[in-house]
Protein backbone atom coordinates (compact mmCIF):
# COMPACT_ATOMS: atom_id res chain seq x y z
CA UNK A 1 0.00 0.00 0.00
CA UNK A 2 1.22 3.28 -0.50
CA UNK A 3 2.45 5.56 2.24
CA UNK A 4 0.80 9.07 0.98
CA UNK A 5 1.50 12.24 2.80
CA UNK A 6 -1.41 14.00 3.75
CA UNK A 7 -2.43 17.45 2.12
CA UNK A 8 -1.36 20.62 3.69
CA UNK A 9 -5.18 22.57 4.54
CA UNK A 10 -3.14 25.45 3.27
CA UNK A 11 -2.78 23.47 0.21
CA UNK A 12 -6.00 22.02 -0.22
CA UNK A 13 -7.78 25.55 0.28
CA UNK A 14 -5.58 26.48 -2.87
CA UNK A 15 -6.55 23.65 -4.08
CA UNK A 16 -10.35 24.55 -4.43
CA UNK A 17 -9.11 28.08 -5.72
CA UNK A 18 -7.53 26.51 -9.18
CA UNK A 19 -10.75 24.66 -9.40
CA UNK A 20 -12.93 27.84 -9.29
CA UNK A 21 -10.61 28.65 -12.28
CA UNK A 22 -11.28 25.40 -13.81
CA UNK A 23 -15.16 26.23 -13.38
CA UNK A 24 -14.49 29.80 -15.26
CA UNK A 25 -13.71 27.65 -18.09
CA UNK A 26 -16.17 24.86 -18.57
CA UNK A 27 -18.57 24.02 -21.39
CA UNK A 28 -20.80 23.49 -18.97
CA UNK A 29 -23.37 26.60 -18.78
CA UNK A 30 -24.83 25.90 -15.19
CA UNK A 31 -21.34 24.90 -13.48
CA UNK A 32 -19.82 28.42 -15.78
CA UNK A 33 -23.22 30.39 -14.18
CA UNK A 34 -22.70 29.42 -10.83
CA UNK A 35 -18.61 29.93 -11.05
CA UNK A 36 -19.16 33.14 -12.09
CA UNK A 37 -21.65 34.18 -9.30
CA UNK A 38 -19.30 32.60 -7.01
CA UNK A 39 -16.08 34.74 -8.18
CA UNK A 40 -17.77 38.02 -7.88
CA UNK A 41 -18.37 37.12 -4.25
CA UNK A 42 -15.27 36.50 -4.12
CA UNK A 43 -14.33 40.00 -5.51
CA UNK A 44 -16.76 41.73 -3.59
CA UNK A 45 -15.28 39.94 -0.39
CA UNK A 46 -12.21 42.21 -0.77
CA UNK A 47 -14.71 45.41 0.10
CA UNK A 48 -17.36 44.28 1.59
CA UNK A 49 -17.34 41.81 4.90
CA UNK A 50 -21.03 40.87 3.81
CA UNK A 51 -19.75 38.61 1.22
CA UNK A 52 -16.93 36.71 3.26
CA UNK A 53 -19.05 33.80 3.69
CA UNK A 54 -18.65 32.65 0.64
CA UNK A 55 -15.36 32.05 0.73
CA UNK A 56 -15.39 30.26 4.09
CA UNK A 57 -17.23 28.04 2.24
CA UNK A 58 -14.26 26.34 0.77
CA UNK A 59 -11.99 27.48 3.52
CA UNK A 60 -13.88 25.77 6.27
CA UNK A 61 -13.84 22.22 5.35
CA UNK A 62 -10.35 22.65 4.45
CA UNK A 63 -9.25 23.16 8.25
CA UNK A 64 -6.78 25.66 7.28
CA UNK A 65 -5.70 26.71 11.00
CA UNK A 66 -8.05 29.96 12.71
CA UNK A 67 -4.85 32.60 12.58
CA UNK A 68 -4.17 31.77 8.34
CA UNK A 69 -8.02 32.54 7.83
CA UNK A 70 -7.48 36.43 6.98
CA UNK A 71 -4.43 35.18 4.54
CA UNK A 72 -7.06 33.14 3.08
CA UNK A 73 -9.81 34.98 2.50
CA UNK A 74 -7.20 37.89 0.82
CA UNK A 75 -5.84 35.16 -1.34
CA UNK A 76 -9.32 34.49 -2.72
CA UNK A 77 -10.02 37.63 -3.26
CA UNK A 78 -7.06 38.59 -5.18
CA UNK A 79 -7.07 35.31 -7.25
CA UNK A 80 -11.06 36.37 -8.30
CA UNK A 81 -9.33 39.10 -9.48
CA UNK A 82 -7.16 37.62 -12.11
CA UNK A 83 -8.25 33.59 -11.52
CA UNK A 84 -6.77 30.99 -13.75
CA UNK A 85 -7.03 27.48 -14.49
CA UNK A 86 -3.16 26.41 -14.72
CA UNK A 87 -3.03 22.81 -13.44
CA UNK A 88 1.13 22.39 -13.58
CA UNK A 89 1.94 23.97 -10.69
CA UNK A 90 5.84 24.37 -12.63
CA UNK A 91 3.92 26.85 -14.74
CA UNK A 92 3.16 29.05 -12.09
CA UNK A 93 4.90 32.24 -11.32
CA UNK A 94 5.59 33.99 -8.07
CA UNK A 95 4.09 37.39 -7.95
CA UNK A 96 6.98 39.81 -8.22
CA UNK A 97 8.34 37.97 -11.20
CA UNK A 98 5.11 37.64 -13.09
CA UNK A 99 4.55 41.24 -12.23
CA UNK A 100 8.48 41.86 -13.93
CA UNK A 101 5.98 40.40 -17.43
CA UNK A 102 3.37 42.89 -17.39
CA UNK A 103 4.98 44.99 -20.57
CA UNK A 104 5.29 48.04 -18.04
CA UNK A 105 8.62 47.95 -15.88
CA UNK A 106 8.28 50.95 -14.57
CA UNK A 107 4.70 50.39 -13.56
CA UNK A 108 5.36 47.09 -12.19
CA UNK A 109 8.65 48.76 -10.10
CA UNK A 110 6.36 50.71 -8.35
CA UNK A 111 3.83 48.51 -7.54
CA UNK A 112 6.58 45.83 -6.10
CA UNK A 113 8.67 48.95 -4.24
CA UNK A 114 4.71 49.83 -2.74
CA UNK A 115 4.52 46.01 -1.88
CA UNK A 116 8.14 45.85 -0.27
CA UNK A 117 7.39 48.76 1.30
CA UNK A 118 3.97 48.29 2.94
CA UNK A 119 3.12 46.62 5.78
CA UNK A 120 0.44 44.66 6.57
CA UNK A 121 -1.74 46.93 8.75
CA UNK A 122 -0.95 49.98 5.93
CA UNK A 123 -1.54 49.48 2.85
CA UNK A 124 -0.49 45.91 1.79
CA UNK A 125 -3.99 44.41 0.52
CA UNK A 126 -4.68 47.65 -1.53
CA UNK A 127 -1.06 46.98 -2.67
CA UNK A 128 -1.61 43.76 -3.64
CA UNK A 129 -4.86 44.33 -5.70
CA UNK A 130 -3.73 46.88 -7.60
CA UNK A 131 -0.63 44.87 -8.28
CA UNK A 132 -2.61 41.41 -8.95
CA UNK A 133 -4.97 44.02 -11.71
CA UNK A 134 -1.86 45.24 -13.06
CA UNK A 135 -0.97 41.05 -13.69
CA UNK A 136 -4.30 40.86 -15.64
CA UNK A 137 -3.03 43.84 -17.91
CA UNK A 138 -0.25 41.50 -18.99
CA UNK A 139 0.43 41.28 -22.71
CA UNK A 140 1.27 37.40 -21.95
CA UNK A 141 -0.94 35.61 -19.35
CA UNK A 142 0.85 34.60 -15.96
CA UNK A 143 -0.47 32.14 -14.42
CA UNK A 144 0.33 33.02 -10.41
CA UNK A 145 1.20 30.55 -7.62
CA UNK A 146 -1.12 31.41 -5.59
CA UNK A 147 -0.28 29.21 -3.10
CA UNK A 148 3.26 30.94 -2.97
CA UNK A 149 1.38 33.93 -2.25
CA UNK A 150 -0.47 32.53 0.78
CA UNK A 151 2.55 31.22 2.45
CA UNK A 152 4.14 34.94 1.48
CA UNK A 153 1.25 36.49 3.28
CA UNK A 154 1.68 34.25 6.47
CA UNK A 155 5.11 34.83 7.06
CA UNK A 156 4.55 38.75 6.54
CA UNK A 157 1.61 38.69 8.75
CA UNK A 158 3.37 36.56 11.31
CA UNK A 159 5.60 37.90 14.33
CA UNK A 160 8.94 37.07 13.18
CA UNK A 161 10.63 39.74 11.41
CA UNK A 162 13.11 37.71 9.90
CA UNK A 163 10.62 35.51 7.43
CA UNK A 164 8.90 38.88 6.63
CA UNK A 165 12.24 39.95 5.93
CA UNK A 166 13.24 37.04 3.65
CA UNK A 167 9.69 37.53 2.04
CA UNK A 168 10.01 40.88 1.13
CA UNK A 169 13.75 40.17 -0.42
CA UNK A 170 12.73 37.55 -2.58
CA UNK A 171 9.94 39.39 -4.13
CA UNK A 172 12.59 42.31 -5.01
CA UNK A 173 15.22 39.80 -6.20
CA UNK A 174 12.32 37.67 -7.93
CA UNK A 175 11.22 41.01 -9.94
CA UNK A 176 15.09 41.92 -10.52
CA UNK A 177 15.98 38.72 -11.43
CA UNK A 178 13.24 38.54 -14.45
CA UNK A 179 13.83 41.85 -15.27
CA UNK A 180 17.40 40.88 -16.35
CA UNK A 181 16.38 37.55 -17.59
CA UNK A 182 13.88 39.49 -19.95
CA UNK A 183 16.14 42.12 -21.21
CA UNK A 184 19.05 39.80 -21.82
CA UNK A 185 16.90 37.63 -23.82
CA UNK A 186 15.87 40.29 -25.73
CA UNK A 187 19.34 41.72 -26.63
Amino acid sequence: MENKKPESPHRAFVRELYALGRALHSPNRHVLARARRQRARWQRSLTDERFVGDVYEILLPCEVPKDHEDQCLLVAGLFALNPDNETDQRRRWRLCAALAETGSVSAADARVRQLIGASPTDGLEHYLRQAVRLLGTAPVPRPLDYEQLLWDLINLQGHDETKARTVRRRWARDFRHQVHTSQTSSE
